[in-house]
């Protein structure tokens, strides 16, 4: 089961997830489950197998916006990543790029 201590270990910046909810842990959580859960991540992943950049960047971009509202740094410093080099059309390994992103929300996800 996630806890706040257990974020902060992962590198999850909750002070200022929690400052976005008013300082209310069970709405910050809830927040986490709805953002964490949210289909634009295996959307993202078939797109990105699937080479399809600029509906991948407007994914990546919005996903972007919500892990970042929610504070999860781990994720949020990847998918800015992401979408700068989907953003500049870089011919990379895209699906490589997204594995740690995948993981890292699966295993919050687990633990929700």
């Amino acid at each position: 089961m996630l806890t706040i201590q257990k974020l902060q270990d992962y590198g999850v910046n909750t002070k200022e997830g929690l400052s976005r909810c008013m300082g209310m842990e069970k709405f910050y959580f809830r927040m986490l489950g709805m953002g964490l859960k949210n289909d634009a991540f295996d959307k993202l992943e078939k797109l990105l197998a699937e080479g399809n950049l600029e509906e991948s960047f407007e994914q990546a971009h919005a996903l972007k916006g919500v892990v970042g509202n929610l504070a999860i740094t781990p994720i949020f410093a990847n998918l800015s990543e992401l979408t700068e080099s989907l953003r500049a059309k870089k011919d990379l390994d895209y699906v490589s790029l997204y594995k740690p992103i995948k993981e890292f929300r699966d295993k919050l996800v687990a633990e929700l």
